[in-house]
């Protein structure tokens, strides 16, 4: 193995060390998921993913960890990955946004007959992840048609998306070739076995 693919290795491993890491203390993640498949057949089951590669630029560092989660998940489905001719690319895309701030106000009673106000303060973000399957032959023809797609999103607290992205895919994995008109509420857990699946080294 050269340097170049043994140093590459390690740090997909290291990053899903930290994804596991970063998963373990979030419990359930509640989101919505939408979905949508063409009723012909797939074109067939061979995929390369295409995301936000940082070898390029405005490429994001976390790419590889995720890449490796959602090629576990569509695998699962009977994809096979490949590195050319691919029938199907699917594209990848994430954010972390629509920032909404919360204030609430408690009063205690105190010993003598008054009351104290304490203020807390809360920020919650929502976080998406968009996959889309293009059948490779027309995109390759400059016209793109779209196999699946799925959509999900999740509001919670921080704006680490490493926290929730493998509890996402693994709730998005069971939407894979489906489609669902209106928008879904799913619940995952951290400590579920799909997630466990999905982020081990």
């Amino acid at each position: 193995m050269g340097t170049a693919v043994a140093i590459g290795v390690a740090s997909v491993i290291s990053m899903l060390v930290i994804l596991g890491q970063n998963i373990a203390a979030i419990g359930r993640v509640d989101m919505g998921i939408t979905a949508y498949a063409q009723s012909a057949p797939p074109p067939g089951k061979q995929f390369v993913l295409q995301g936000p590669d940082p070898r390029y630029p405005g490429g994001d560092p976390s790419w590889p960890a995720y890449a490796r989660i959602l090629t576990r998940a569509l695998e699962a489905k009977g994809l096979v990955p490949v590195t050319s001719a691919p029938d199907l690319i699917i594209r990848v895309s994430y954010r972390v946004g629509d920032t909404r701030t919360s204030v609430s106000t408690t009063t205690t009673p105190t010993k003598d007959g008054g009351s104290t106000d304490s203020t807390s303060v809360s920020t919650t973000n929502l976080r998406t992840i968009q996959i889309e399957a293009l059948d490779a032959a027309s995109a390759a023809a400059g016209k793109p048609t779209v196999v699946w797609s799925i959509r999900a999103q999740s509001r919670g607290t921080g704006d680490n998306l490493a926290k929730v992205f493998p509890v996402m895919v693994a709730a998005m994995e069971d939407y894979v070739g489906a489609t669902v008109e209106q928008e879904v509420k799913v619940s995952k857990y951290d400590s579920d076995p799909e997630v466990a699946r999905l982020t081990q080294p």
